[in-house]
């Protein structure tokens, strides 16, 4: 029996029957006689057992007067509390558990955050007044980045050049709202004159750069500035890297459009899988006469055979390989995006259909040569027209005058982009024995 209930929820006959109070006075005695009576009458009753109890005091429930209504109880408050208690049990549990997955988030954030170099190579200031007087205003939903696959290697084998130079240059608009991402693909060796060094090209802006701390930014605010592109963020890729990314996957499936050989090595034409070594020699070669006879024009489209295979096999990755390319991040990639906005933009890019991928070339003329260097001239009308079309709001165009690179003489017509869509370099060769 609770004794925190009232009067009304206490059962009498219980009460009765639990009593220990003896009578006393004068009615004693007739209390002892009633209760001589009633053992003898239980006595010759063949029915007396616990489970068949006659007696008012024992038997309650079977002498209610149904018209007297339910009497309460106190077991449905018992079963209240158990429920009650049930319920805090259950919030406590699931109170412990999201803080668990809470630390846990943050431990996780906190280590992978570690791992990458945010922002080693400097931050991205605001455009300058001229350039912000030719960037689009309404660009609402897009993250617009400068890649850059940085080559520290030299003539020497053994000492690596401290400061490098951005042999490959990619400008990347990832396009939320329209699910979209498109790439200008901007070759090593466009003339920019004395910014780029001695040899007075875009890939030497870096290493040339007097903010030796901001060397990202020169080359960012160049870009922004000549053609009206505005860049938020930047990743920049240690070209040894490559290598290590392919081995990790165990080499890649990439499609080679022509048989290539230079130096001793050699890749036959067709679908190839692709170790990190050969992987670079296919990215780098643009020597061989037969296979890349427009030399860096042609690297770069083999460029995009690379790009498709990677992003096929990115698609593909299980959780062993993120793991394995941790390490790879660590020493070989710079970001100024942080570790979250990484891990969303990652997410946006490998949602996005092969055939809403666009990679396209900057166009280029071939130039005359600049302090004996081989150099690759802006075509400014057929660069205008490409913006327009494809990084350009429609109603904020940019026109060829407004395009500030740097004019020499030309000794070739203007390459144009030659845009593909990923989904048609993803099919180029698909015929072949073997393909992907």
């Amino acid at each position: 029996m609770n004794r925190r209930h009232n009067s009304r929820s206490i059962d009498i006959s219980r009460a009765r029957r639990n009593t220990t109070r003896r009578p006393s006075g004068p009615h004693a005695a007739g209390t002892s006689v009633r209760k001589a009576a009633g053992s003898a009458q239980r006595a010759a009753s063949p029915a007396s057992s616990k489970n068949h109890r006659t007696s008012p005091a024992y038997d309650v429930p079977a002498r209610r007067n149904p018209s007297a209504g339910a009497r309460p109880s106190a077991r449905p408050a018992r079963k209240r509390r158990k429920k009650k208690s049930f319920g805090k049990k259950l919030m406590t549990v699931l109170v412990s558990i999201a803080l668990v997955l809470a630390l846990a988030y943050g431990g996780i954030n906190w280590f992978v955050s570690s791992i990458f170099r945010t922002g080693e190579m400097g931050e991205l200031e605001k455009p300058s007044s001229e350039a912000q007087q030719i960037v689009p205003k309404d660009l609402e939903g897009t993250i617009n980045l400068l890649v850059l696959g940085i080559d520290y290697s030299t003539a020497d084998a053994v000492q690596r050049d401290p400061i490098g130079q951005t042999d490959m240059i990619m400008y990347v608009r990832v396009d939320g709202s329209e699910h979209s991402m498109k790439m200008l693909q901007i070759p090593r060796d466009t003339f920019v004159g004395e910014i780029g060094g001695s040899a007075g090209k875009i890939n030497g802006i870096f290493a040339n750069s007097a903010d030796t701390q901001n060397r990202v930014n020169t080359l960012a605010q160049y870009i922004t500035s000549t053609f009206g592109l505005p860049i938020d963020d930047y990743v920049t890729i240690d070209m040894d890297s490559l290598r290590a990314i392919v081995d990790t996957f165990d080499g890649i499936d990439v499609y080679v459009p022509k048989t290539m050989e230079y130096n001793g090595s050699r890749l036959e034409q067709g679908w190839r899988r692709l170790k990190g070594e050969e992987c670079e020699f296919f990215l780098r070669q643009r020597k061989d006469a037969s296979a890349t006879p427009r030399g860096d024009i042609d690297r770069l489209a083999n460029q995009q055979y690379f790009y498709s295979a990677m992003f096929r096999r990115v698609r593909s990755a299980t959780v062993g390989d993120i793991i394995k390319l941790m390490p790879v991040v660590q020493a070989y990639i710079n970001t100024s995006l942080n570790f979250m906005e990484l891990v969303q933009l990652g997410i946006s890019v490998l949602t996005i259909p092969s055939e809403n991928i666009i990679i396209g070339r900057l166009p280029v003329a071939r130039g005359e040569l600049y302090h004996g260097q081989d150099v690759m001239v802006c075509g400014k009308a057929e660069t205008a027209e490409f913006l327009n079309q494809y990084f350009r709001p429609a109603d904020q165009p940019i026109t060829a005058s407004q395009i500030t690179s740097k004019d020499w003489p030309t000794r070739s017509q203007v390459i144009g982009a030659e845009v593909r869509r990923m989904g048609e370099v993803d099919m180029v060769g698909a015929e072949a024995t073997g393909a992907p």
